[in-house]
């Protein structure tokens, strides 16, 4: 099986770097004094343990114009997908702790896209424990932070995965073959063989 690292790619709705968004329990008419970084999905990153579930009704308020993407990161752990990227992650073997239908709209509270998007929350694995051991790293203070050369098992199952507390690239998704195949009409996302994969060259979706 062929596998591809995901990266960003600009297109009209496809911004590269950043989104200039942030995901709300609910639409504020003014987000001023709105403390997103205390709700859970943003302030329970990175930690250990049982995290709490995404609640319905959430809305993405952007100060973008328009999208039309099929996915974007929102922090380093959480992402937006389209329901035509969630439905592929669906239909294969993919990990996902959590994912919830959104609300996208600008600060006045108006759809940006004629797309419909879901919150989504994938596994991260570990990457000393989940790839060959001949894969290479670069270390810091004995910890891996980004790949030199990432080699799957013969076994490996997963359609889209990603690896946790990576760096520079090494920290965006991954998918197999047979997601590539379903994505031929995804806007905004480049795939990089990953036997020929610059990994500073990703720009991590």
């Amino acid at each position: 099986m062929n596998y591809f690292v995901l990266s960003q790619k600009e297109d009209s709705g496809c911004p590269i770097g950043i989104i200039y968004a942030d995901l709300f329990d609910k639409f504020y008419p003014n987000t001023t004094g709105v403390e997103f970084g205390f709700f859970p999905w943003y302030a329970q990153k990175g930690k250990p343990g049982p995290r709490t579930p995404f609640p319905e009704g959430m809305v993405l308020i952007s100060k973008d114009k328009h999208y039309d993407f099929d996915i974007r990161s929102v922090s380093r752990f959480f992402y937006v997908v389209s329901d035509e990227f969630l439905a592929a992650c669906n239909s294969l073997n993919v990990k996902m702790v959590d994912s919830v239908a959104i609300e996208v709209v600008s600060e006045a509270g108006k759809r940006i896209s004629s797309k419909n998007y879901n919150a989504v929350l994938f596994d991260e694995m570990d990457v000393r424990t989940n790839c060959d051991p001949a894969s290479t790293f670069v270390e810091e203070n004995g910890r891996p932070i980004r790949f030199k050369k990432l080699i799957l098992p013969d076994d490996w199952k997963l359609d889209v995965f990603k690896y946790k507390r990576l760096v520079s690239g090494s920290d965006s998704l991954i998918c197999s073959q047979s997601f590539k195949d379903l994505a031929t009409d995804f806007k905004g996302i480049e795939f990089t063989p990953l036997e020929t994969v610059v990994w500073s060259g990703i720009r991590r979706v």
